[in-house]
């Protein structure tokens, strides 16, 4: 007889524990968090060269450059506008600069703060 539960092909998975984890993914983690705090990250807003409609600039990525493409994702997504990343900063459409200082402390960036205009 044929059981009309949906979960009974999870227990044909074969699941692994959290045990796997080793020290050296541990301590990639860790170094990434107190490089993260050792940012000097600072957020402007701009007006110029974009018909008066102002931006939030996100500068001061030293260490974190491989994982800003990911950073600008999360804010973007999680402030519900469009934005760009280039080599050294991040460009997020608006004036969001409370929300994305709260995003990025969030994010273990401890030094992130307001700058310019």
């Amino acid at each position: 007889m044929k059981s009309n539960n949906p979960f009974d092909i999870l227990s044909n998975l074969k699941l692994t524990d959290s045990d796997d984890i080793s020290e050296s993914d541990i301590e990639d983690v860790n170094e990434a968090q107190s490089n993260r705090k050792n940012q000097k990250i600072r957020v402007w807003l701009q007006k110029k060269k974009r018909n008066g409609k102002p931006v939030s600039v996100i500068t001061g990525f030293n260490e974190y450059k491989e994982d800003m493409k990911e950073l600008a994702r999360l804010l973007k997504v999680k402030l519900g506008v469009g934005g760009s990343n280039t080599d050294d900063e991040i460009i997020i459409q608006g004036q969001n600069r409370d929300k994305i200082i709260e995003i990025l402390k969030s994010q273990g960036f401890k030094d992130a703060k307001k700058s310019g205009g």
